[in-house]
């Protein structure tokens, strides 16, 4: 009988040893490892930030070439001043995973249709999307074409370089809150991520329309170029554009015929389904305008 205590208190001690080293179902995904996540000494804890950090020091970046100086202004926005245009390159690639890693490498993930290996089969559809649109095709020509110039290789290079020096920093009590989370670690960064990550932004801000054009191009076939302009105007009535309102364009001269061929599926019921209007999203596009050196005081 005085074994009984002992064996009901070690089992009791391994399943929770276990239970606080495994990822349990949740839904349709997993929670993370809870003895890592809670770890005062390596969870979620250690992303506590202070009030005012302070930035002021120096840092022995590997494989800069010259004398670079970093100011960070109350903003957090970072100034960088190198001797050289390629440790420019990399202290950004430093910066930008120091303050953004798991987003940056997050999105390289989904653009790569690489998501379900995070998250488990609920994003398999969501892969299979990004795959079949051909997201790492689309960035390995951008990438071909960026290394052509000798001056954009090294720059994407130096980059590269930049990140993967922060990223080898990391031991697992830094590793940015999200990783912790969904408990993984963050990968080697490449050239070709960098091209994803252009790519995924592209997209992000500029093809979300894609799947309205089947309906969009029957509208066009049915309404005349004014009442599209009504529908559909390209300036919406809450911005106030340089070009006065009221302004008159010439009707495009090139006329859209409907296909005749094997597109004859345009003019199917089933995608000839109205568009809503399109709303500006506010959350949307931060770089959406620009302003002409000529409208500026310094030109």
């Amino acid at each position: 009988m005085r074994m009984l205590p002992f064996l009901l208190s070690a089992i009791a001690t391994t399943g929770l040893v276990w239970v606080l080293n495994t990822q349990l179902p949740s839904g349709s995904s997993k929670t993370p490892r809870l003895g890592y996540f809670l770890s005062p000494q390596h969870g979620f804890w250690q992303n506590a930030e202070p009030t005012n950090t302070n930035y002021s020091g120096e840092i022995k970046l590997a494989g800069l070439k010259g004398k670079a100086d970093v100011y960070i202004d109350d903003r957090l926005v970072p100034h960088i001043y190198a001797e050289q245009d390629a440790d420019v390159y990399m202290i950004q690639g430093y910066l930008h995973a120091k303050f953004r890693l798991w987003q940056m490498e997050f999105q390289t993930h989904v653009a790569a249709g690489r998501l379900s290996e995070i998250v488990g089969e609920a994003r398999l559809e969501t892969d299979r999307y990004f795959r079949r649109l051909g997201m790492v095709y689309a960035a390995e020509q951008a990438l071909r074409e960026m290394e052509k110039d000798p001056a954009m290789k090294e720059a994407v290079t130096a980059y590269a370089k930049g990140v993967n020096a922060y990223i080898s920093t990391l031991d697992p009590t830094q590793l940015p809150f999200e990783y912790k989370l969904m408990d993984y670690q963050p990968e080697a960064w490449t050239t070709l991520k960098t091209a994803l990550f252009l790519k995924f932004m592209a997209f992000d801000l500029s093809a979300r329309g894609a799947s309205t054009d089947l309906q969009m191009s029957n509208a066009r076939n049915y309404f005349s170029y004014e009442d599209m302009q009504l529908l559909y105007p390209a300036v919406q009535d809450s911005l106030d554009p340089i070009v006065p309102k009221g302004t008159a364009y010439a009707t495009p001269s090139v006329s859209v015929q409907t296909p005749t061929s094997v597109d004859q599926y345009l003019g199917k019921k089933e995608s000839n389904t109205a568009v809503a209007p399109i709303v500006p999203d506010k959350n949307n596009g931060s770089n959406n305008w620009a302003i002409g050196g000529s409208r500026t005081q310094s030109g």
